[in-house]
């Protein structure tokens, strides 16, 4: 089979066998049979003999514009030379390709001038009377459509009138409608190799009817005090919304002012987008703590939305990421410190709070001395002794007199303790309170 567009030039057709022919008869549909030769002319203007000659088996037809009439089977028949034989036939298919006409859109379910938000329309396209069917696509905005697309099964038909053999392809689509689908155009697109562009469109626009959209909680930043304030925002509705603010349970129609507040008509920005404001004179700290509501309606419905001021001065205070609270706090925390310090000094300097008790150094090195504070009745004790015996500490050691130790350890030594020594002209003792007293001379 071969597809050709219809009026193209020059197409050739050809039947070929592997040894030679003396015989080529061809028929094209809108001419009948007739015979055809590399070296004689046809007897049909516009059809000439193509290939490579007999003597190669070769027979074939250049047609030098296709009409509708051509479409249909080209056979060949041709005798193979040298006996042995009879004819061979050949075929082939010759489908003229014609374009159908532009498609078109219906609306099957729904009304467009009527259209809402979330309610479903069906269309659908139709590329008639083409050969071969049209290939349909659907597209909002340039962006092709595959949801809801379901296409169906191309009818075929005659015309006798004209001979031709064609077909309707047919496409549905089945749409919810969004709010942001207003105004974008829905294309219904037909693709086919007839076409001079290859394709050919046919387009609708959308007008989507919605009351305003919601929107989040608004805060306006950055407004200064004494000054006159704007607060804006863009709302989305179509068709255009009437507005009113209502201030701490004041309602301010729109077009009006009242006082220091004034409402504005809403300005529109294209697309259904609206730009909303209210405007207050003299700023001020009052104004930043009421609340606002804005209330806008349409034939299609009412939405409110809450707005909230904020001045420049809390901006700032907002940024540096501090508030008074957290300032109070860092403070009260600093002259707690603070006054923990002191009183821990002033205890130390006055000796009211002990920090340290009684040590006992238990280091076993051969040089360690192990050393034990003394209580207050061992001192009494240690008196005694040098008053007993005053000589017991000084021991003779040569001509040198060294501190006795009393058995001590000293750098690691032992000092064997030596007896007293009584000279002759030692005084008797005196005792008094308990206590005695001696008196030694020694001579030098």
């Amino acid at each position: 089979m071969v597809t050709v567009v219809e009026n193209q030039e020059n197409v050739n057709l050809h039947c070929r066998i592997g040894r030679p022919t003396g015989l080529c008869l061809i028929q094209v549909p809108g001419y009948g049979q007739f015979s055809l030769s590399p070296n004689d002319a046809t007897q049909h203007p516009g059809l000439k003999y193509y290939g490579e000659g007999y003597e190669r088996g070769s027979c074939g037809v250049t047609i030098e514009r296709v009409t509708v009439e051509n479409a249909g089977n080209m056979t060949c028949v041709l005798l193979p030379t040298g006996g042995g034989g009879g004819t061979l036939t050949g075929s082939i298919e010759i489908v003229v390709a014609f374009p159908p006409v532009p498609p078109q859109i219906e609306v099957k379910s729904g009304n467009l001038d009527q259209v809402q938000v979330d309610s479903r329309l069906e269309f659908e396209c139709v590329a008639a009377r083409g050969n071969p069917a049209a290939n349909i696509s659907w597209f909002l905005d340039n962006e092709q459509i595959y949801q809801g697309v379901r296409p169906i099964e191309p009818e075929e038909n005659f015309d006798e009138a004209s001979g031709k053999r064609y077909f309707t392809a047919v496409s549905t689509l089945t749409h919810t409608v969004r709010a942001e689908d207003n105004g974008k155009r829905l294309t219904c697109q037909a693709e086919h190799l007839a076409y001079p562009d290859g394709v050919s469109r046919t387009d609708l626009v959308l007008s989507v009817n919605f009351q305003p959209q919601a929107l989040p909680d608004q805060t306006i930043y950055g407004l200064q005090l004494g000054r006159t304030a704007t607060a804006s925002l863009v709302i989305k509705a179509n068709p255009p919304p009437t507005i009113m603010w209502n201030i701490d349970g004041i309602d301010h129609h729109q077009g009006a002012e009242n006082g220091r507040y004034a409402v504005p008509n809403p300005e529109a920005l294209g697309n259904n987008r609206y730009n909303v404001t209210l405007t207050i004179a003299g700023l001020t700290l009052e104004d930043l703590s009421k609340t606002y509501t804005l209330r806008a309606s349409n034939s299609f419905g009412v939405e409110e939305y809450r707005v909230m001021l904020r001045s420049q001065d809390e901006v700032i205070n907002e940024s540096s990421g501090v508030g008074i609270g957290e300032i109070v706090g860092l403070v009260l925390a600093v002259l707690i410190v603070l006054t923990a310090v002191a009183l821990i000094l002033v205890a130390r300097a006055t000796g009211r709070w002990c920090f340290r008790g009684a040590s006992l150094n238990t280091d076993i090195n051969p040089d360690s001395e192990a050393q034990i504070t003394p209580h207050p009745h061992d001192d009494e004790i240690d008196e005694k002794l040098q008053t007993q015996d005053p000589a017991a500490h000084f021991v003779d050691e040569g001509d040198e007199k060294h501190p006795a130790t009393n058995g001590k350890h000293e750098n690691g030594k032992q000092t064997k303790p030596q007896p007293p020594t009584v000279p002759s002209g030692a005084a008797g003792g005196k005792q008094e309170n308990g206590k005695t007293e001696s008196k030694t001379n020694t001579s030098v």
